[in-house]
């Protein structure tokens, strides 16, 4: 008989079809022996073929019909033939000792957090990929406040069930934000695993960029009422205008750049902050709670 796999990765992805492959491929990869884990695609209402796609690898492909990051990542747990379960996010890419290492971290803690590396295209990367690589993800830093993103996190059976999965009420992101906070209310702690790796492609196009700032202000002003952390950034705007003050308060000084790029990230980190202060304007028209 072959044996049982021991964990699942779970894979949430809409409209995936071109960055799915890379991360599929690096499953394929892992030092993990292939028999310890299954892998769970979410098609979660896909337009350009992600099902097909992800049926052409040694996965199994779920359907989430409807358009929203909490219930395909519930979805994928319900298709779950193990209690463990290792989250990714369909444009990540996993180091080869990623599986492994998670493995290795995993009775540290209920949910335990890996770490989250932002690529770019190297010496051509545009200025967009270049200030999202100063503010894209900070695990290492999150963990001791509580919470993670679930591009890289590893979670037990037992402590999803005890706090209900992720909530579906998140409509954008910070569902991932609300569960381990709610995970810590019911006394299932997050560890960190500095080893476990994936690596999540920088935005490099203006339009996606500026979706995802005004998607950070929203989900951090809902989190400002449900959970008391977050911002509003509608109240504080003065960053966006002008200066450098929005690229200071994400932890930059200019003593680690040249004058001109510290003056393209200023710009940069200025545009990012007006789309939080719509994001977070938009929030609270809508009474998101």
């Amino acid at each position: 008989m072959p044996a049982r796999p021991e964990l699942s990765v779970i894979v949430p992805v809409r409209n995936g079809a071109r960055s799915l492959p890379p991360l599929l491929r690096s499953l394929d990869s892992q030092t993990l022996d292939r028999s310890r884990y299954e892998v769970i695609v979410v098609d979660n209402d896909s337009r350009d073929g992600t099902a097909e796609v992800a049926g052409a690898f040694d996965v199994e492909v779920v359907s989430e019909p409807v358009a929203n990051r909490s219930r395909a990542r519930n979805r994928g747990v319900a298709a779950a033939s193990t209690a463990l379960y290792a989250f990714t996010d369909a444009d990540c890419v996993a180091h080869p000792g990623w599986l492994e290492a998670l493995f290795r971290c995993a009775p540290s803690a209920p949910l335990v957090a890996g770490q989250v590396e932002v690529s770019v295209s190297g010496q051509h990367a545009n200025r967009i990929e270049r200030f999202e690589a100063l503010w894209r993800f900070g695990q290492e830093y999150w963990v001791p406040q509580g919470w993670a993103a679930t591009a890289n996190m590893l979670v037990r059976g037992d402590a999803f069930e005890a706090i209900g999965g992720f909530d579906p009420s998140w409509r954008h992101i910070g569902e991932d934000i609300d569960f381990c906070l709610r995970a810590r209310a019911a006394g299932h702690g997050l560890g960190f695993c500095a080893d476990a790796v994936v690596e999540h492609r920088a935005e490099s196009e203006f339009r996606p960029f500026m979706r995802r700032c005004f998607l950070h202000g929203y989900s951090t002003n809902q989190a400002y009422y449900r959970h008391g952390i977050g911002t509003r950034a509608w109240r504080e705007p003065l960053p966006a205008v002008a200066g450098d003050r929005a690229l200071r308060q994400i932890g930059h000084t200019p003593d680690r750049f040249s004058p001109d790029e510290w003056d393209r990230m200023a710009w940069m980190a200025r545009v990012g902050y007006a789309c939080r202060v719509a994001g977070s304007a938009w929030a609270e028209l809508a009474r998101a709670r």
